[in-house]
């Protein structure tokens, strides 16, 4: 990766070209010698790595589906085909360039920058956890990308941060920790529900008072949310990064509400977009402003879901990462099976004035879509929006939806706690006529008890909670 100033204002014509250079650069000198899967697919599809001169002629290759990354049950190894493979001693030897003495000698690969490191592992919310491969280069770039998005985001050194993320072999968690590391910052890396737990972590929230803290979207709206109950002050608190989790806008406009009703110093909230296949997070510099990306990192295309075809600027699709910098695994045309709902934008952006592409909108899950049997035709359920639906409620502590099967039609029940004080049954009848007015489908809201909603949706348990659970095939 190369210099952060210069790479963020650096004109947009100028970050095509950069990239047409990187993209064939990884392709010749990579993909198409060490790369297993890469090498053998260009053999199978008659496809010349050299005619690939850039990003315009990304559309004469494949491209490679979350299927095609999942282990199968005969093939442990399956992972390893998409490891650059670490250069052979012949490539290592200098080599010399020019007349005789006077050449210049030019050194092969170093091979220490394709040796295995440290194992991280997609989140697995589309398709089973598949293991991501990183080398001393990787985490290097992993580094770099933390420390960008901390720029992004207007985080130094004398902001203590309480990394409220789940401890796991994932990137999301350990670029927030090199983050601090790299800017020398007080933090203390919980590990998230899973590990210190939410009492302890607002606990130290308060006694260090710490200004900021990172975590997913609901466990930071719960975390405000029972404050008071564990008898701690938000005083000190000045923003909340959130991310790993679905973070639509309104979670960000919920927790600047809770914020505001606990008496923080200040209301800032702020996102990050954690991609596992890209190896890295982008950051906001503010709400709704988009995603900054890192176009010496990786190059972001947005296609349509189903058909695959390449999308205009602005245009809502599927994020598709292609790796431009790195070692160990490395993929080419990934479709993340997230969905941008504003596409990708080339413009400057008009707060921060930088340059980079950025991903606009919300990041949805195509895997929270779902085809329902309705009671005359399929309907489609979003369950992207119904968490926007219910951010939006100030009355709902916790909750969860489960898609069931009757006879003749798929039903939804929905299951809330309400908030301390909330005349429950008065949130039930609200919510339940507030969704059967938004989805075409039988629809039923109950209430629960905090224990057995949080112990369902795996509060202190997963890396982020669960709350749509489809029953259908069970």
């Amino acid at each position: 990766m190369q210099a952060w100033n210069k790479i963020s204002r650096m004109p947009a014509p100028a970050i095509k070209k950069m990239q047409d250079e990187l993209l064939h650069k990884m392709i010749t000198e990579e993909l198409a010698v060490r790369h297993p899967y890469y090498r053998e697919l260009f053999k199978e599809k008659n496809i010349d790595p050299a005619g690939i001169k850039g990003v315009d002629d990304l559309n004469k290759l494949p491209f490679t589906e979350k299927k095609d990354l999942v282990i199968p049950e005969d093939d442990p190894l399956h992972p390893k085909k998409y490891v650059l493979e670490v250069p052979s001693e012949e490539e290592q030897k200098p080599k010399k360039k020019g007349f005789a003495l006077f050449g210049k000698k030019e050194t092969g690969p170093d091979p220490s920058d394709y040796r295995f490191f440290s194992l991280y592992f997609t989140a697995g919310r589309t398709a089973k956890p598949v293991p991501i491969e990183y080398t001393h280069y990787d985490l290097e770039n992993l580094k770099e990308a933390g420390l960008r998005t901390f720029d992004i985001l207007e985080i130094d050194r004398d902001g203590t941060l309480i990394n409220g993320f789940t401890f796991a072999p994932n990137a999301y968690f350990w670029q927030m920790f090199y983050s601090t590391i790299g800017i020398g910052s007080t933090a203390l890396q919980t590990g998230g529900g899973k590990v210190l737990g939410m009492e302890k972590i607002l606990k130290a929230m308060d006694s260090m008072e710490a200004p900021i803290l990172a975590a997913a979207p609901g466990y930071s709206r719960f975390a405000l949310q029972t404050l008071e109950h564990f008898g701690f002050s938000a005083e000190n608190l000045e923003r909340i990064v959130i991310g790993i989790d679905y973070s639509p806008m309104e979670a960000v406009e919920s927790i600047k509400k809770l914020m505001e009703s606990v008496g923080a110093k200040d209301s800032k909230v702020q996102r990050i977009y954690f991609n596992s296949e890209a190896k890295s997070g982008w950051a906001e510099c503010a709400p709704d402003y988009g995603y900054h990306t890192n176009p010496d990192h990786i190059l972001i295309e947005i296609v349509d879901p189903e058909s695959g075809e390449s999308l205009g600027e602005g245009e809502k699709g599927e994020v598709v990462v292609t790796h431009l910098d790195a070692r160990g695994t490395v993929l080419l045309r990934c479709k993340t099976g997230d969905i941008a709902t504003g596409g990708l934008t080339t413009e400057p952006c008009p707060n921060c004035k930088r340059t980079v592409p950025r991903i606009m909108g919300d990041i949805e899950r195509k895997s929270m879509i779902y085809d329902l049997q309705g009671k005359d035709k399929t309907v489609q359920f979003n369950g992207n929006h119904l968490r926007k639906k219910m951010f939006a409620r100030e009355d709902v502590l916790l909750w969860y939806a489960e898609i069931n099967r009757s006879d003749s039609q798929d039903t939804l029940k929905v299951v809330v706690k309400g908030v301390s004080g909330a005349d429950e049954e008065a949130l039930y009848k609200s919510l339940q006529e507030e969704l059967k007015a938004d989805f075409e489908m039988p629809l039923k809201v109950e209430g629960s008890t905090l224990d057995a909603v949080a112990n369902k949706i795996g509060l202190e348990k997963y890396i982020t909670e669960q709350v749509i659970f489809d029953n259908r095939n069970s």
